[in-house]
């Protein structure tokens, strides 16, 4: 028996990305109106992080039904991204689909806010970042909240050992794909700083970039 999602959990996850799908390399609108000016056109799919049925991607046996059809389970994808996620499951985690829906999700939120905020030289860059690396500004963000006077972060593998002296935020190369590159972005914009002093790539967070990640 599967744990489908409800009508109105289906509508929530879409409205709460503004219909758009959540994977951040898509970002496909996936509603529209169709030739009759009464009807609309959906290609959009509610997804679920972990299987509605066992043997599904992702399942978790310890979650009760009703978790597993609650919008917290659930994200909100293109037919061909949701199709994308349950084929490649091990690429696909859970994880990295919690990571997709905060950075959706965020990613609304602040083009609702846009028309609202004063203008300034730097929201090209800001937007342009939000478009290309979602998942890495929104942990990021997290980090930052849970670590609000830590500035410098280093560039690791999960199976490195690494220790260093002060306090430090790290990033994964398993969990971003071409993260070398997404740091040259953010340096390019002079939102990060480089200062690697052994084998181990570490950059240190400018002050500006901090304050737009955390709303300030």
């Amino acid at each position: 028996m599967r744990d489908d999602f409800s009508a109105a959990t289906r509508e929530l996850l879409a409205k709460r990305v503004g219909f758009v799908c959540s994977n951040p390399e898509c970002r496909q609108p996936t509603s529209g109106p169709q030739a009759d000016p009464a009807g609309t056109v959906n290609i959009g799919v509610a997804a679920h992080i972990s299987a509605a049925s066992p043997g599904g991607p992702r399942y978790k046996a310890d979650l009760s039904p009703k978790q597993r059809a609650d919008s917290c389970n659930g994200i909100w994808l293109c037919q061909t991204c949701a199709k994308l996620i349950d084929s490649d499951d091990h690429r696909f985690s859970r994880p990295a689909l919690e990571g997709w829906k905060r950075a959706a999700e965020r990613a609304a939120a602040i083009a609702l806010s846009q028309g609202r905020r004063p203008t300034s030289a730097s929201q090209p860059n800001f937007a342009k970042i939000e478009r290309l690396l979602p998942a890495l500004l929104e942990e990021m963000r997290e980090d930052l909240h849970n670590n609000p006077t830590t500035r410098e972060f280093v560039l690791l593998k999960r199976a490195w050992s690494y220790n260093s002296r002060g306090p430090y935020l790290a990033y994964y190369f398993d969990d971003h794909q071409d993260l070398e590159g997404k740091l040259q972005v953010l340096t390019n914009f002079s939102l990060v700083r480089e200062i690697t002093y052994n084998n181990v790539r570490r950059f240190v967070f400018e002050e500006e970039f901090v304050d737009y990640l955390i709303g300030l």
